[in-house]
């Protein structure tokens, strides 16, 4: 069930262009406005500058090891970095 989740969620943004490109029906003039496309544009912008934020942010120094997570006495204790 999951799965069939995932899946719907992936084609979801597909499946709605594939509604507007059969409703518009590929005429003249049933474009985008320029105002979607631009705010379509600074969207993925956000986006990618979030991911490049947090893979900076998150990111180990040059030596570093990771160690996961445990549990212990029933607890989850955070694993540190080490060299």
């Amino acid at each position: 069930m999951g799965v069939l989740i995932e899946f719907t969620f992936f084609a979801l943004p597909f499946l709605a262009y594939v509604v507007w490109w059969r409703l518009a029906g590929r005429k003249p003039g049933h474009e985008p406005s320029k105002r979607l496309v631009g705010l379509a544009a600074v969207g993925v912008a956000c986006g990618l500058a979030a991911a490049v934020y947090y893979g900076v942010s998150r990111s180990l120094n040059q030596g570093e090891r990771y160690v996961p997570a445990r549990i212990e006495r029933g607890e989850i204790t955070h694993g540190p970095a080490r060299r």
